[in-house]
């Protein structure tokens, strides 16, 4: 034995394959981003893996044989034994090759879309089924932390397509796509489902279930845990058990459960009280549907946060959501629907941890993903803000709000060009959006562009010239031009659509305009109005600090201007651009401590910047 090390020594096979392995590990990693940089086949990597772990055997019969100082002759014992490692290199590739699970999963694999399921029965009534399947199969998969799971607002419209898979796994950022299709007679149901790898084109895997309606959970857990497996994605036991959990033994409850949800989704009034009756006859059917409570309690919210119903349905959704989670203490839709209830009413702390719960037990779930985000961006707390938000994007690619949310966040980051991008991004994805071109304007605003913001504002308006935010920002861009006739027109525009009162701001165009008395007394009642709503109220945010400040300096109280100024600050209020821009705080500017408090928002943003630099270098970010 102490021969033949001494032969491997003399032979210097150990620098041989040092050499040889430097250069291989080089060669691969090259291969791999340009398989995944250009999406070329995967069977280029796996043939360049295997000849190069072939090719130790190569290497080492060279060194052995030609290792030693001088010239050494081929012999045929040498040729032997390289004829059988290239036989045996033709052999594996051709097996690997050929063999899917042997295939390296490319970067984006493990993101995966779930395509709406196409609807085998004729009766299109029965598109509530196939759909609700299809979301629900999709839950299922956003529950395994390994995975990405496309939202379901960025799959739907997908329902009937023409485009390819590789077009849709394109612009959702998808490798994975989980197609099928389904079709139920009597208790019986068929659902065909199968895996694409969206880089080729490729199926991964295919199955065909046969069954009893009543084992439709069972499929939905088996169908889950088997593209976990094919995509090598973790699956942690607490996971697993999610999976497995089923949410009611009552299939006509699940049924009408399903038809709610497909009424709930259509976001119109008279859908949403269709949903509402649905949820309420599939929990007649079964009182502990924790789904069905937690259903109920998000149409509530809907009635407020989208019909205008009063504030006190947000009540009876807390009452719901809190029994939902007395059945079932891991329902992440009920954490959802509780924390959309105290977002609504002002509790924001306690909607922040609701939702983090939810995310906590399912980390794909957009919607409480994207609403936390908005929590800590309008906290102030734009590098959290940031991190969630951008995972939304990623989950929703074209989601606008989470888009005008990015908008948002580069532009309190005086990030000006980014947020510019980003906004006129939503409005590229639908030109007629209220919403998308009244942000665009206001972003250009933010930026000192006034021209521009007043371009967007004249759109706005154009497309609705009764929508109160319109007239609202074309008063702001007014209000920094100091055009304050045309703000107070435009200010009185909105009042008279919205059947509102003044505003301090309004009393401030009427003392420009030499309307002292009138302007007086509507700063005077605001600011008894603010006063008393921040003293007798704990949730009073960094806008009602601020608002009262700018009341306090228009009346050229300049203590109490700073006092509430850094209360707004310590609050989260980082929007310099806000006091830069509109002249409400014009009688502090000649003050030292006016210059030491926008200092003091200037490095908290930067330290937030830097924050996000140092966590997430691949995050787009200005200097």
């Amino acid at each position: 034995m102490g021969r033949f090390f001494e032969e491997i020594k003399k032979r210097k096979v150990r620098k041989w394959i040092a050499v040889y392995l430097s250069i291989a590990v080089t060669i691969v990693g090259i291969t791999n981003i340009m398989v995944n940089r250009y999406n070329l086949p995967t069977k280029i990597f796996d043939t360049t893996l295997v000849l190069l772990s072939i090719g130790i055997l190569s290497i080492l019969l060279i060194a052995w044989f030609h290792g030693e100082p001088g010239k050494q002759k081929v012999k045929v014992k040498e040729i032997v034994l390289h004829s059988i490692v290239i036989l045996a290199a033709g052999f594996f590739i051709i097996s690997i090759t050929s063999s899917k699970s042997f295939n390296v999963l490319p970067e984006n694999t493990k993101t995966v879309a779930v395509l709406p399921f196409t609807n085998m029965n004729k009766d299109e009534q029965d598109d509530f089924f196939s759909d609700g399947i299809t979301e629900d199969l999709l839950t299922q998969l956003s529950k395994i932390s390994d995975l990405k799971v496309i939202s379901r607002t960025s799959v739907m419209k997908y329902k009937n397509t023409k485009k390819s898979i590789k077009e849709i796994g394109t612009e959702l950022g998808a490798g994975s796509i989980l197609e099928g299709s389904i079709r139920r007679i009597g208790n019986k149901v068929r659902i065909v489902g199968q895996l694409i790898d969206a880089n080729n084109d490729e199926h991964i895997w295919a199955n065909t279930y046969d069954r009893d309606l009543n084992d439709i959970f069972a499929i939905q857990s088996e169908i889950a845990q088997k593209i976990a497996g094919e995509l090598a994605a973790k699956l942690t036991p607490i996971e697993k058990k999610f999976i497995n959990t089923k949410p009611t033994e009552n299939i006509d409850a699940y049924t009408l459960y399903l038809k709610g949800k497909h009424f709930y989704y259509n976001y119109n009034k008279e859908d949403n009280e269709k949903a509402i009756s649905l949820f309420k006859k599939a929990l007649k059917i079964d009182s502990n549907y924790s789904l069905a409570l937690a259903g109920l309690a998000d149409a509530y919210n809907q009635r407020v946060t989208k019909y205008w119903f009063a504030n006190t349905w947000f009540d009876s959704a807390i009452v719901l959501s809190k029994k939902a989670l007395e059945i079932n203490p891991d329902l992440p839709e009920a954490y959802k629907s509780l924390a959309s209830a105290y977002d609504g009413i002002g509790k924001k702390e306690l909607a922040a941890v609701n939702y983090k719960e939810a995310i906590r037990l399912n980390p794909n779930y957009t919607q409480a993903i994207m609403n936390y985000g908005q929590i800590e961006l309008f906290s102030g707390k734009y590098d959290e803000a940031f991190y969630w938000i951008r995972k939304a994007n990623v989950l929703a690619p074209d989601n606008i709000l989470g888009i005008i949310s990015r908008s948002y966040i580069y532009k309190y980051l005086r990030c000006d060009e980014l947020a510019i991008q980003w906004a006129t991004k939503a409005v590229e994805l639908d030109p007629n959006n209220l919403f998308s071109n009244f942000n665009l304007g206001d972003t250009y605003l933010s930026a000192g562009k006034y021209e521009l913001a007043n371009k967007y504002f004249k759109k706005v308006i154009k497309i609705n010239p009764k929508w109160v935010l319109g007239w609202f920002l074309g008063s702001r861009i007014e209000t920094a031009l100091g055009n304050y006739k045309l703000a107070k027109e435009y200010t009185d525009k909105y009042m008279k659509i919205a059947n509102t009162k003044p505003e301090y701001f309004y009393g401030y165009y009427l003392l420009k305009l030499n309307k002292k008395k009138e302007g007086l007394k509507i700063l005077k009642q605001q600011q008894k109005e603010y006063e008393k709503y921040i003293q007798n109220d704990p949730d009073a945010t960094q806008l009602d600090y601020i608002s009262l400040a700018e009341i306090y300096s228009i009346l050229n109280e300049k203590e109490k201007a700073f006092s509430v100024w850094s209360k707004s600050i310590e609050q989260g209020n980082n929007d310099i651009s806000r006091t830069k821009y509109y002249p409400f705080m014009n009688s502090l500017k000649p003050d030292f401590r006016y210059n030491l408090l926008i200092n003091k928002m200037q490095s908290r943003i930067d330290s937030m910047k830097n924050i996000i630099k140092e966590k997430y270098p691949t995050y787009r970010i200005c200097e």
